[in-house]
């Protein structure tokens, strides 16, 4: 009933424009499925103040509808604006194996196609230390959020469960591994960074997949 009545709102008030120039899906399914349904007026906000690398969640979509702007910001999945898709980070998920279950925060975050279908983003990292800071109080807190070029990460949505949570997977050594033998060049390429923290940094990692065209 709950995704009907949101339907409901969003096609009311898609309706009033002839040819609108956005979309949105409700669901990292209906993303795959290629279920999209027609959005007329969307303000898309850059919060970064053009500290943006390639794209993290600091996007703030707004409609001028109160109650629309409800449903972006915590049911809808993606967007496709000017020819850029946006995924909401509300309901994704990490668990690396030496970290407790991480969340991206509110806000919408550039997506790029992944070769094999799914979708790679951009993201911060929160390590352990900012972890245990973030324990302390309020400095933690800011510490764990903030963006920058060393603890921004790759990672690619990985699967979504009943509920809407979904799963992001990281990009770094142990998911490049399996490039060692189908694509050697591509492997040594990334390995050619000695220092694992700086070889799993976004920074590295964004311009490897573009020159591969493993993204677009």
């Amino acid at each position: 009933m709950k995704r009907e009545l949101i339907l409901i709102v969003l096609s009311c008030l898609s309706l009033t424009g002839l040819q609108a120039q956005t979309r949105y899906c409700m669901s990292y399914a209906d993303y795959q499925a290629d279920n999209w349904e027609e959005l007329d007026s969307l303000h898309v906000k850059e919060m970064s103040n053009g500290r943006r690398l390639f794209g993290c969640n600091d996007y703030k979509l707004t409609t001028g509808n109160d109650s629309l702007d409800k449903v972006l910001k915590k049911d809808v999945f993606a967007v496709f604006y000017n020819d850029t898709l946006l995924i909401n980070c509300r309901n994704i998920h990490f668990r690396g194996a030496d970290y407790e279950d991480q969340t991206f925060g509110n806000g919408f975050t550039r997506a790029y196609y992944f070769y094999d279908g799914r979708l790679c983003f951009i993201n911060r990292w929160v390590d352990e230390k900012a972890m245990y800071v973030g324990s302390q109080g309020l400095l933690g807190a800011l510490a764990a959020s903030s963006m920058s070029l060393e603890n921004a990460r790759c990672f690619l949505i990985k699967r979504e469960y009943e509920g809407g949570r979904i799963e992001a997977q990281m990009i770094g050594d142990k998911f490049m591994e399996k490039y060692e033998e189908s694509s050697p060049e591509f492997y040594a390429e990334y390995m050619s960074e000695t220092k694992r923290k700086k070889r799993e940094r976004a920074s590295h990692i964004m311009p490897l997949l573009w020159k591969w065209s493993l993204i677009q």
